[in-house]
């Protein structure tokens, strides 16, 4: 039989871990984050926004923005467009952007559904005739920080 002492000393013993746990969590997990750095270039003008969105899947790739992990709308200045992505946690990931030209937020295609707004994706994939799949555009991040450039084109 445990005597009291030793029960009032494990019982204080288990609070104190249970308090320390939550103070540690979140530096460690913080140090296992990443920060995304798109570099957007080749814009044709600087009118309208940069549309940029991060993947974690192929699911709705790369138009169906409501299954991306993260979206920005970034300012065009002299060609480029730069958009931060904080928080991310390490895997795989593919960037689609294109450049909002009528600030509408919508990929403005032709009744043939060809883009009328010119576009990128990470790893500079272009396909002839369809849009590039997540496979084709997915590259690795790790935790720190990480910068990827894209080249728009019409």
């Amino acid at each position: 039989m445990i005597s009291h002492s030793s029960r009032r000393f494990l019982w204080w013993l288990s609070a104190l871990i249970v308090l320390c746990l939550p103070a540690q969590s979140p530096v460690g997990q913080s140090e296992r984050l990443t920060t995304l750095h798109v570099t957007v270039l080749d814009f044709a003008n600087s009118s309208g926004t940069a549309g940029v969105a991060v993947w974690n899947m192929g699911r709705g790739f790369p138009e169906e923005i409501e299954h991306a992990v993260a979206t920005t709308y970034a300012d065009i200045t002299d060609g480029r467009a730069v958009a931060e992505f904080d928080s991310l946690v390490p895997g795989i990931y593919a960037v689609t952007v294109f450049h909002d030209e009528n600030r509408n937020r919508h990929f403005d295609k032709n009744w043939l559904g060809v883009p009328r707004e010119a576009w990128g994706v990470s790893n500079n994939v272009r396909p002839w005739a369809r849009a590039p799949r997540f496979d084709e555009a997915r590259f690795n991040v790790a935790a720190g920080s990480h910068d990827i450039t894209i080249h728009l084109k019409p």
